[in-house]
């Protein structure tokens, strides 16, 4: 799968898949790397480090939307 873009409200988003993940994608999200893999329910969940302040609404609506762009 090759990178795509996401746009929300007025923001961009690039989605990199990571090499030998199938379903791990990484996108960076105001200067923080948040890294999207599936949970056992086989949504994706982002994984942040060190992201005092990030939106959680923001990083669930990405997630959405890169299982609906993937999954095309």
């Amino acid at each position: 799968m090759k990178a795509f873009t996401i746009k929300h409200n007025a923001n961009r988003y690039d989605v990199l898949p990571l090499n030998g993940h199938s379903q791990r994608y990484k996108v960076n999200v105001n200067g923080l790397d948040v890294y999207y893999e599936p949970d056992l329910d086989g949504y994706l969940r982002p994984e942040v480090t060190g992201g005092n302040g990030v939106n959680i609404s923001l990083l669930l609506d990405l997630a959405d939307r890169i299982q609906e762009t993937a999954g095309q």
